[in-house]
């Protein structure tokens, strides 16, 4: 295994003495949230999936932390619709209390102050509206109320140095940003503008840049303006982080691989630490289940014959957008034979944990339902193979006719074979990715001493023979 650079060891020995005692919700009833999962548990906590249902009945009152991911299809729609108005004033109240609400991308978004129009579309966004921050590309229009910067590596630069968020961390870093927030606080609140917007680099796709023409891109007016990606501040007796970008994501064509970024969720963590609502560990006799893997690792291999033989079988993807500084055809042939190397990976990684012992509330991870309707979130193992194979399906079907015309970076996302297969986290390949992450997640849990199944820090990948 790749020896871990000098900053995530550091950090690593900050995190582990302490998050065993820190209950860590992380929300479960939309987008993407098995980055920060697979964070938490390699820092030596235990990520706790938490569904808005959980939430409309009070279940947050044991936690110390609330980590709202990115979205799914529907974006900040999608996160909000389970939890309706009765969900946010929960996460409101108990923010006020005392918790720490952590967003990113669509997560960051929730809490801040929204166009009126987005208001209106979604009632149960008000109870949500925890730091007075406007945002510095909320729009009308756009995705769902919010105009894009593009996607890709970002360059960030640090703006409060002395801050708790960013101890430790280069005045100067890269961060993964994925058409999320930024923001332009107030002078007159106790906002905290974190770090700001610095560049961009051969690794970012400006949003007006995905497709051929377009005007001059929002991402260098946000530059100037030096808009802030990461704020902060407190409601009531609780804090909130916003993570316009993603520090939890990694650096490949899949977000895997991290980052120092990265230590802007871990220092979140490590200052919610100090006010934990429950000491030590778990037991050591806590139950334990018989993990059966056989089915979720025969499917990932097929998965992983299925990308291999598609390397080849691309698509006229000419009118196609480009994401991460590649045009469609790069992208495409990166993203699928890392998935491709990953499901792989993940199912050699799974097939060593076969029938081993894991705690009872790491089962979650095998087979885990979504709820109806469940814009992406969390679902376990056996779920998340057969929607990678149903969207392989979905692809091939369409490989069979001529890909509609593209009209907008993510226009008839369900009908176009690229963006099913390749062109985001929420694609097959990015769903490996989840697989990945979520396997990595379940044997750190079980104890077991075998390197994660996935890229662990950036460039390098982790072979697993």
């Amino acid at each position: 295994m790749t020896a871990a650079p000098a900053w995530w060891t550091a950090l690593r020995a900050e995190l582990a003495p302490v998050l065993p005692g820190l209950r860590v919700a992380v929300y479960a009833s939309g987008g993407a949230p098995y980055h920060h999962a697979a964070l938490i548990a390699q820092w030596g906590g235990t990520p706790e999936p938490v569904s808005a249902a959980q939430i409309q009945a009070g279940d947050l009152a044991a936690y110390d932390v609330l980590v709202m991911p990115g979205g799914g299809l529907l974006g900040m729609g999608g996160l909000l619709a389970p939890l309706g108005v009765r969900g946010g004033e929960a996460i409101r109240d108990w923010v006020a209390g005392g918790g720490l609400y952590i967003g990113s991308c669509a997560g960051a978004y929730l809490p801040a102050t929204v166009p009126d129009s987005f208001a209106a579309q979604h009632p149960a966004i008000t109870p949500l509206h925890l730091l007075d921050v406007p945002l510095a590309n909320g729009a009308d229009a756009g995705l769902g109320g919010l105009d894009s910067p593009g996607v890709g590596v970002l360059r960030a630069a640090v703006s409060a140095p002395h801050h708790w968020l960013t101890r430790n961390l280069p005045l100067h870093f890269e961060v993964v940003h994925y058409n999320g927030p930024c923001f332009t606080p107030l002078s007159v609140t106790d906002v905290t503008a974190v770090t700001r917007v610095e560049g961009t680099g051969a690794a970012f796709t400006p949003w007006e840049h995905s497709l051929p023409g377009g005007e001059f891109p929002l991402v260098y007016r946000l530059i100037e303006a030096q808009a802030a990606n990461v704020v902060s501040g407190a409601h009531g007796h609780g804090e909130v982080v916003l993570f316009g970008s993603h520090p939890e994501f990694g650096f490949d064509v899949l977000q895997l691989g991290w980052g120092e970024a990265a230590r802007l969720f871990g220092n979140a963590l490590l200052h919610q630490a100090g006010h934990a609502k429950r000491p030590g560990d778990a037991p050591l006799d806590a139950p334990r289940v018989t993990a059966d893997l056989s089915a979720v690792t025969a499917d990932l291999e097929h998965a992983s014959e299925r990308f291999a033989a598609l390397v080849d079988r691309a698509p006229e993807l000419g009118g196609a957008p480009a994401f991460q500084g590649r045009d469609a055809p790069a992208l495409w042939a990166s993203s699928l034979a890392e998935a491709a190397t990953l499901t792989a990976d993940t199912a050699a990684y799974l097939r060593a944990l076969h029938l081993m012992t894991v705690p009872a509330g790491g089962a979650v991870w095998i087979d885990h339902p979504g709820a109806p309707g469940q814009d992406y979130g969390f679902v376990g193992l056996r779920q998340l193979a057969t929607h990678i194979l149903a969207l392989l399906d979905q692809a091939e079907a369409h490989l069979r006719s001529p890909p509609p015309p593209v009209t907008s970076p993510y226009g008839d996302w369900d009908q176009h074979a690229y963006h099913l297969l390749a062109s985001t986290y929420l694609s097959a390949a990015g769903l490996s990715a989840s697989a990945a992450l979520a396997a990595g997640t379940l044997g750190t849990l079980s104890g077991t001493l075998l390197p994660p199944p996935h890229p662990m820090f950036r460039p390098e990948r982790i072979p697993h023979d």
